[in-house]
C-alpha cells in the first residue's frame, strides 16, 4: 500500500471535497476532467490499488480506492474514491471554514491578495498555508468589526495560475455565499524572507557561486543570511538518506522546509543541493512562495565542463559503474524551464555569476525590489 504525506493545500483540497466543493462524491479526477474537480497529483511514487493519505504529522486521514491514473514531468495523477478514516489535525480558525458553516451567506466579499482599503459585511479571507499571514488578516477585519469566513486554497496542482483567481470564487460561491464579490487586495509578498535554490549538477559551480552570493548579501543586506549547501545538509539534516529518486526528494523537500521557515521569519536563505527533478523544486517553490520571495538558479555548466573539473572523481567512477544513480550519468536531470536566473553557460566564472545573482535578489536588475 503506499503512503502519501499531503502539503498544506492538498489537506484544504481535501477539507473542501469534505464540504461539499466539488459535489456529493468524494473522489478525485485526472487533470483531463477540467479544473472544477478535487486532483491528486503524487511526487514520490506509483501508487498501487490505493494509497494511503497522510496528514503534515503524519497520520493517516484518508484512503484513496485508485480507479486511473496518468503520469507527467511532475509525476503521477490519480483518480479515485475516497474513504475518510479520521478527522486531520485542526486547521487555523476552523470555526470560520465550511466544514463549521454548513449554510452559505447570502453574499460576501472575497478578498484576493492583501487588505487595502475599506470593507464591509462579509469577509472571505483564503487560507493558503501562512498561518501567520491568515492571523493577521482575521485579526485586522475583527478589530473593524467584519464578520469573517475563511476558504482554504486547494493544491489544485492542474489548474494554472491564471485560472487559480476563477477557482477561488467559484469554490467561495459553492460553500460560503450565494453571491460573490471580488476584490483584488495588493499582490506583493507575504513577506521580506526570500529562498535562493541553486539547482545544477555535480560540479556544475553551486557552492562555489552560492558561498559568494552569501557573503555579498550579507555585506549589503541588513537580513539574516544562511547558507544551507547540499553537501553540509547531506551531513548534518540527510545523513541517513541514500541516493534514491525518494531519498534524493526528502533531501530537497527537508532543505525546502528549512528554508521556508528563515523566509517565514524575514532572512535569506541560500540553498546549494543539486536538486535534479522539477517537480521537487516546484514543491520548494510552492512552500517558500506562502511566506515570502522565492528564485530558482540554475548553474548551466556543461556536463563535459563539470567532468572535466571532476576533483572528487565522482564522474569517472559513475562512468565506470563504480556509482549507481548519478545525476546526469545513470539519473536523469530536469534541465529547469521556470529558472529565474540562469549562469554558469559559456565559461562564466564565479564571481560574475554572484554579481547576477545578487542582482537579482537585491533588486538592482528590478527597481521594483529592494532589500
Amino acid at each position: 500500500m503506499t503512503e502519501f504525506r499531503l502539503s498544506a493545500l492538498q489537506l484544504n483540497e481535501l477539507e473542501l471535497m469534505r464540504a461539499g466543493a466539488y459535489g456529493h462524491a468524494l473522489r478525485y479526477e485526472l487533470p483531463s476532467k477540467g479544473g472544477h474537480h478535487a486532483s491528486l497529483l503524487l511526487t514520490t511514487a506509483v501508487p498501487g490499488r490505493s494509497v494511503t493519505l497522510l496528514d503534515t504529522e503524519a497520520t493517516p486521514v484518508a484512503r484513496v480506492r485508485v480507479l486511473e491514473t496518468t503520469a507527467d514531468a511532475r509525476g503521477t495523477w490519480v483518480g479515485g474514491l475516497v474513504e475518510v478514516l479520521r478527522e486531520p489535525s485542526a486547521p487555523a480558525f476552523a470555526e470560520l471554514r465550511p466544514a463549521a458553516l454548513p449554510e452559505p451567506v447570502s453574499d460576501a466579499t472575497l478578498l484576493l491578495g492583501r487588505r487595502s482599503g475599506s470593507l464591509d459585511g462579509t469577509v472571505i479571507v483564503v487560507d493558503g498555508g501562512d498561518a501567520h499571514a491568515l492571523a493577521q488578516t482575521v485579526r485586522g477585519l475583527r478589530t473593524d468589526g467584519l464578520s469573517v469566513r475563511v476558504l482554504p486554497e486547494p493544491a489544485a496542482a492542474h489548474v494554472p495560475a491564471a485560472g487559480r483567481s476563477e477557482l477561488l470564487e467559484r469554490l467561495a460561491s459553492v460553500v460560503v455565499a450565494s453571491t460573490v464579490t471580488v476584490i483584488r487586495g495588493e499582490q506583493k509578498a507575504p513577506g521580506d524572507g526570500v529562498v535562493v535554490l541553486f539547482t545544477g549538477l555535480s560540479g556544475s559551480g553551486k557552492s562555489t557561486i552560492a558561498r559568494q552570493v552569501t557573503r555579498r548579501l550579507r555585506a549589503e543586506s541588513s537580513q539574516r543570511v544562511t547558507l544551507l549547501d547540499g553537501d553540509e545538509v547531506r551531513a548534518m539534516l540527510s545523513s541517513g538518506l541514500g541516493f534514491s529518486r525518494a531519498d534524493r526528494e526528502l533531501n530537497v523537500r527537508r532543505i525546502g522546509w528549512v528554508a521556508a521557515q528563515i523566509s517565514a521569519n524575514g532572512g535569506i536563505a541560500i540553498c546549494a543541493p543539486i536538486a535534479p527533478y522539477a517537480s521537487i523544486r516546484a514543491e520548494v517553490r510552492e512552500m517558500a512562495e506562502r511566506v515570502g520571495r522565492f528564485v530558482l538558479v540554475h548553474v548551466a555548466t556543461p556536463l563535459e565542463e563539470c567532468e572535466a573539473r571532476d576533483r572528487k572523481g565522482l564522474y569517472a567512477k559513475a562512468r565506470a559503474g563504480e556509482i549507481t544513480e548519478f545525476t546526469g550519468i545513470s539519473d536523469p536531470y530536469d534541465e529547469p524551464l521556470d529558472a529565474d536566473v540562469v549562469v554558469g553557460a559559456d565559461g562564466q566564472d564565479a564571481a560574475s555569476a554572484a554579481d547576477a545573482v545578487v542582482a537579482h535578489v537585491t533588486g538592482a536588475a528590478d527597481a521594483a525590489y529592494m532589500i
